[in-house]
């Protein structure tokens, strides 16, 4: 039983890593939130940044992306 939902579980990861990789217009979809996630930080930290000078720099110390 375990050896079948891992099997399945795996085919499905394999779908869809194979439909990632052949069209693009899916890979953005998937990829939405990870970019929705990073503007929201940016219009976080720009705000913050406004405020203080000392805070704008240790929050550019901090960005690793």
């Amino acid at each position: 039983m375990i050896n079948l939902i891992v099997i399945v579980v795996s085919g499905i990861m394999f779908a869809l890593l194979l439909v990632w990789w052949r069209w693009p217009a899916f890979r953005v979809w998937i990829e939405a939130p990870k970019y929705f996630m990073l503007r929201q930080e940016r219009r976080f930290d720009g705000r913050n940044a406004a405020g203080t000078a000392a805070g704008s720099t240790q929050l550019m110390a901090h960005r690793d992306y």
